[in-house]
């Protein structure tokens, strides 16, 4: 049984660590991060069984989803005061942190459970759900505080609940029914990193255009640069130049150590752009 666990903490780890690695241009601090796990953990799992005990005589199924949301949302939610949480990044990682807490310890119980059995709890070992749920969460919370909007923070949590409802649903007529959940979910998830990570690019890379037109010409005229010289010429860090000239399709040679552009069509639209 402990080694479903293992599995679990394994990959809830590695998928945390999948959104973490985005943060590049403002990593949240290791301390916060491991509170975010302490309270998914121990105050989350604790209040969700208090509640749900007394709720599910009125919501059923539903009250799953109503309240461990809530339960790992209040620690998200208390976060959006807090400088370090800036934008949609921030919430998500977050709210990663917080479902890893609860899903460890939720997985842990489960692994132990005569009702439920061996084959759910290693099926939910590898499972993504609450790390997409209370991640979406987290973003819509970094979503509400740069927009100042605090209706979005309403929307994230409807959409954590019901994916968490369908997820509860579909598994209780079948176990079988994670098989087709989790690659639906682990995609939503890496969709949702994917749209973080462009607001992050987005926000610290800056008049982007103008950046882009300026690595691309610093490449053609020197026949590829290496990620400092184009660092320098672009004015910012090499780690956020690496990530740059990866969302305009650059390519990097390992061997010569140098950025390439993927084709000639840039250098045309370089010779364009200064024509006009």
């Amino acid at each position: 049984m402990l080694e479903i666990v293992y599995v679990s903490v394994i990959v809830s780890v590695l998928w945390f660590l999948y959104i973490y690695q985005k943060d590049v241009f403002g990593p949240e601090p290791l301390g916060k991060i491991l509170k975010a796990v302490g309270w998914g953990a121990i105050p989350a799992v604790l209040l969700s069984f208090l509640l749900e005990s007394f709720l599910f005589f009125w919501a059923g199924l539903l009250s799953a989803p109503l309240v461990e949301e809530a339960c790992k949302g209040i620690y998200v939610y208390r976060m959006r005061k807090d400088p370090q949480l800036e934008g949609p990044m921030d919430g998500l990682v977050y709210g990663a942190a917080v479902a890893i807490g609860f899903e460890i310890v939720e997985n842990l119980l489960y692994s132990f459970s005569v009702e439920f059995g061996l084959e759910l709890a290693a099926v939910r070992s590898i499972a993504v759900g609450h790390i997409l749920f209370t991640g979406l969460f987290g973003l819509m919370v970094g979503v509400a505080k740069i927009k100042g909007k605090r209706r979005m923070i309403v929307y994230g949590y409807i959409g954590a609940v019901l994916m968490h409802f369908a997820w509860n649903s579909l598994v209780s007529v079948h176990w079988a029914s994670y098989f087709i959940l989790v690659p639906v979910f682990i995609l939503i998830l890496k969709l949702l990193a994917d749209i973080a990570w462009k607001y992050e690019l987005d926000v610290y890379i800056s008049p982007r255009e103008e950046m882009e037109y300026k690595a691309r010409r610093f490449i053609t005229e020197r026949d590829g640069a290496s990620t400092v010289a184009l660092a320098a010429e672009l004015g910012i860090d090499p780690h956020r130049t690496a990530l740059f000239m990866k969302s305009i399709g650059a390519k990097f040679d390992r061997g010569k150590k140098k950025w390439y552009l993927a084709a000639a069509e840039p250098e045309q639209q370089i010779t364009a752009q200064e024509q006009d």
